[in-house]
């Protein structure tokens, strides 16, 4: 009866255990995306005009690595946890591509172009 006792102890334990696993671990994934989407949108909500204008002629001009050290200056002020330094190069691709739709950044890379095409 002993060996039962402990038996049924010992499962219910193992099932709490679980249970508070698959919670903390639930909380955890929805906690993290609703940092991460707030360090995203500080990111581009910290661009300054000159900013956008430097990040839209390197978008232009692919040079990339450039357009990375615009984001790279505002993330350690942007940035909520610090596992997010681990996931850095997606949350700043992640801010590039909600900058991309922006409208007045689609009219800053429309100026630029048109002003690349126009030999100046």
């Amino acid at each position: 009866m002993r060996t039962i006792g402990w038996l049924g102890t010992g499962l219910a334990v193992a099932l709490v255990g679980v249970v508070v696993v698959n919670w903390v671990s639930r909380n955890f994934d929805d906690a993290q995306a609703n940092t991460d989407r707030q360090t995203v949108e500080c990111l581009t909500s910290r661009l300054t005009l000159n900013d956008k204008q430097r990040i839209a002629k390197f978008a232009d001009t692919n040079d990339l690595d450039s357009l990375w050290r615009e984001y790279d200056r505002h993330f350690p002020d942007c940035a909520v946890r610090s596992d997010q330094r681990d996931r850095k190069s997606e949350l700043e691709a992640s801010a590039w591509r909600l900058l991309s739709y922006d409208r007045e950044f689609m009219r800053l890379r429309e100026a630029n172009a048109a002003h690349a095409a126009v030999g100046h």
